[in-house]
């Protein structure tokens, strides 16, 4: 919003500003007269006038005496982006992953960005991939294609272009680049005012054995620290998995022999894969643990047989790869623009999984949000 004002006046400006920018006109454009803007708005000259001097404060227009209003700078340029990623697959099974992957596609289109799209595959031969980035000049990638062979590719572009990174819970430092990812700190102070940590018995922590759910594992584990919840209450459990089945059949094997788990116990798990295997468990002996689980699939399913079951943390992982991108292409237009970390709160979503006596209001969804850090450089 213009000046953070939300006066009529100033929403009216706002869109003003909007299809100024859709119609990219070039600089030294004369722009409508108060009357004409009076009329296209229907209100009066004197708002219009104001509607102008807003503009002109903003720098979109400026005005000559007698002469008339102009459009003041040319268009940003419409960057060449390349994406390399995971793409939107029907078959997918996994829901996040689809709903994230669509929503970038969408909004590539938005911006009227075509994508050059870069396949695993040719991430991994520098020399291939050269000849498709050359005319490119920024790179969003997701975490899921950066590994030691791929990254010679990516510190190689990093010298030419702009790198912005999504999908990693943790920062990378391997290669120059700006990096979005969900800060899980907020939901879960959220979580412990619905419902005590300190209340629980135990608090298991159920992770993978990837760098990301030991991110996210770590998160979980200073929380806890900062709300005093003493270290004899938390217990680590680590499953070496292989991808979403392994992972649902490592924790049926696994808490199928956990029949020590106090009444009240809280799980906390990485994934909705474990939750899903620790729900079938324990429903089977009567003795349901509360269950914090972080991904939020059930929001994201199509067809489900249910209503959600799990009280959940949500990535929010298309916001997080639309705001990537709108970082990235806000960076190719200011060279001077530093590498930044976007960090984006995940977000708290209360179901039947945890039991509460009455005694706590169940918080209401926050809305979609993100906060910006100072910029910093990264330091490769």
């Amino acid at each position: 919003m213009i000046h953070g004002k939300r006066t009529k006046t100033a929403k009216l400006a706002e869109q003003l500003k909007d299809k100024v920018r859709e119609e990219r006109l070039p600089k030294d454009s004369p722009f409508m007269s108060v009357r004409k803007l009076a009329e296209y708005f229907c209100i009066s000259t004197k708002t219009a006038a104001r509607i102008l001097d807003l503009l002109i404060e903003e720098g979109i227009l400026y005005h000559k005496p007698k002469v008339g209003t102009f459009i003041k700078n040319n268009p940003p340029v419409i960057p060449s982006i390349a994406y390399a990623g995971p793409l939107p697959d029907p078959e997918n099974t996994n829901p996040l992953s689809y709903d994230a992957t669509s929503r970038l596609m969408k909004h590539f289109a938005e911006l009227g960005i075509q994508p050059v799209l870069i396949s695993y595959y040719e991430l991994r031969h520098p020399e291939t991939v050269r000849q498709k980035l050359r005319k490119t000049t920024g790179l969003l990638v997701h975490a899921s294609f950066i590994d030691e062979v791929t990254q010679t590719a990516l510190w190689n572009y990093s010298g030419t272009g702009r790198i912005a990174v999504v999908g990693k819970t943790f920062l990378e430092d391997r290669f120059p680049c700006s990096q979005v990812f969900p800060d899980f700190t907020e939901p879960l102070l959220e979580f412990n005012h619905f419902k005590a940590f300190d209340s629980y018995d135990r608090i298991l922590i159920v992770q993978a054995n990837h760098l990301n759910a030991s991110a996210a594992s770590e998160t979980v584990r200073r929380v806890l620290k900062i709300l005093s919840v003493p270290q004899t209450k938390i217990e680590e459990v680590r499953l070496i998995t292989s991808g979403p089945i392994d992972a649902y059949i490592k924790a049926n094997c696994y808490f199928s022999r956990r029949d020590d788990l106090p009444d009240n116990t809280l799980i906390v798990s990485m994934s909705e894969y474990f939750s899903q295997a620790i729900r079938e468990i324990f429903s089977k002996g009567g003795k349901m643990p509360d269950i914090l689980s972080f991904d939020n699939m059930e929001s994201y399913q199509k067809n489900t047989e249910s209503a959600p079951f799990f009280t959940s943390i949500d990535w929010q992982v298309g916001l997080m790869v639309c705001r990537a991108l709108d970082l990235l292409c806000s960076q190719l237009n200011d060279p001077g623009a530093e590498q930044t970390i976007l960090r984006i709160p995940a977000k708290l979503v209360i179901r039947k999984s945890v039991k509460t006596d009455g005694s706590a209001g169940i918080p209401h969804p926050a809305p979609e949000q993100e906060m910006i850090s100072n910029p910093k450089i990264l330091n490769p």
